[in-house]
């Protein structure tokens, strides 16, 4: 990799030390070159942090993947050899910076600064330098002299106790200005597996407090880019075997077949629309029937790999043509859209996975082996949710539904 890697050591620090990441985990994975450190926090969605001083200041960059930490240290310990660690810009910088760039076109950059400041003291906007977990503590003890007062009832303080400290577990080293919707949404659907309409949008609602706590110094509350869950609507959101069967019998017989293979992976692997079209070929494991889904492509953040998968889904794969594999999620999304239109089929949101929880959890009676392959932590939930909204034989015709049967179960 370069030539010091060899000098990696495990180092235990001082307690005291400042430094130190208290949620760090310690052991081989904890090592240093020339005052390099890297380490890895659990429980966040990139875990894996390389750390360094700048004037006594710690600096921390954390990874999905440990090699691009690892890199990332080697290019940081060759700056220091060098003496020129100060002016290594981190990898989120240098995309802010390209991506300013590329906002601001021809006008100096000088001019645009000159401006900001000026809109922020009309506006009396003030940056927000807090990490999530500095906001966490401190909104914390805001609450606390709240129910001191008599202004919060111990019940609530303890509601929204335990969604923010499991929030700052979460994403406690970014930025409170660093976090966006989609992130929270993925983790309170994926990470903790909270997808009943109710219980997302309370957990929403805490975490959109804690963002309104500090309105006056973020531009905008990531939380209201995320929607409100429909009780109604995610309850009808499923299609009858027969619709599903109708579906793919258009698919088969009016030229359709390369978008078999992602609609395959929604209705009968249960995958979510982002995770279907992020998929590519290489990942499905045809000779052992699975799937590897890489941390990036699925909402967990999490590596996982999945068998176990209904028999119908490898016959539907069988028949996919390879251009599936090649379409982007926009053309996959407007082309699944026509579709349903064009098969005469209802589309409600999130339909094909929703469809895939109903009839598995219907027909093989087994809420932990669905939860598996949805990557879901909590079974009972799943089974209060999707237990009794289909019989035992509209599930197991479900999984009858191949490229041979498709036209006559449409019918």
């Amino acid at each position: 990799m370069y030539r010091d890697i060899t000098r990696w050591i495990v180092k235990t620090r001082s307690k005291d030390d400042p430094g130190r990441d208290p949620n760090a985990t310690l052991g081989s994975e904890e090592s240093q070159i020339r005052g390099i450190r890297r380490f890895i926090r659990r429980g966040r969605p990139s875990p894996f942090c390389v750390q360094w001083r700048i004037d006594g200041q710690v600096k921390s960059e954390y990874f999905k993947e440990a090699k691009d930490r690892d890199k990332r240290a080697g290019e940081l310990a060759r700056a220091r050899t060098k003496g020129i660690l100060v002016q290594v810009p981190q990898r989120a910088e240098q995309a802010e910076w390209q991506a300013f760039k590329t906002s601001i076109g021809d006008t100096p950059w000088q001019d645009v600064v000159t401006g900001w400041k000026a809109y922020q003291k009309a506006s009396g906007i003030v940056l927000c330098p807090l990490t999530v977990q500095e906001a966490v503590e401190a909104y914390l003890k805001e609450i606390k002299t709240l129910e001191a007062g008599e202004q919060l009832s111990e019940d609530t303080v303890r509601q929204k106790r335990q969604k923010v400290e499991a929030f700052a577990a979460a994403f406690g080293g970014n930025r409170l200005t660093q976090v966006t919707g989609e992130d929270i949404e993925d983790w309170i659907e994926s990470d903790l597996g909270y997808d009943n309409p109710h219980t997302f949008n309370n957990w929403r609602k805490h975490i959109r407090t804690l963002f309104d706590h500090y309105r006056k110094q973020i531009h905008q509350n990531p939380c209201d880019d995320i929607r409100t869950r429909n009780d109604a609507t995610e309850h009808v959101g499923i299609l009858t075997p027969a619709q599903t069967a109708k579906l793919f019998s258009h698919a088969l017989t009016e030229n359709r077949r390369h978008l078999i293979g992602r609609l395959a992976l929604e209705s009968f692997a249960g995958l979510r629309f982002a995770s279907a079209y992020r998929l590519e070929k290489a990942d499905i494991n045809f000779k052992d029937r699975g799937l590897l889904l890489p941390k990036h492509k699925i909402k967990t953040k999490r590596r996982h790999y999945i068998d176990g998968l209904p028999e119908n889904l490898w016959l539907w794969m069988d028949v996919t043509s390879d251009a599936c594999w090649s379409l982007t999620p926009a053309e996959y999304m407007k082309e699944k859209s026509q579709l349903f239109s064009d098969a005469k089929v209802p589309h409600p949101h999130n339909c094909l996975r929703h469809s895939f929880c109903t009839y598995h959890v219907a027909a093989y009676k087994n809420p932990g082996l669905t939860a598996t392959i949805l990557c879901h932590r909590n079974q009972g939930m799943l089974w209060a949710r999707y237990n009794g909204n289909a019989t035992q034989d509209q599930g197991k015709r479900y999984w009858t539904i191949t490229p041979e049967t498709a036209s006559v179960l449409a019918k």
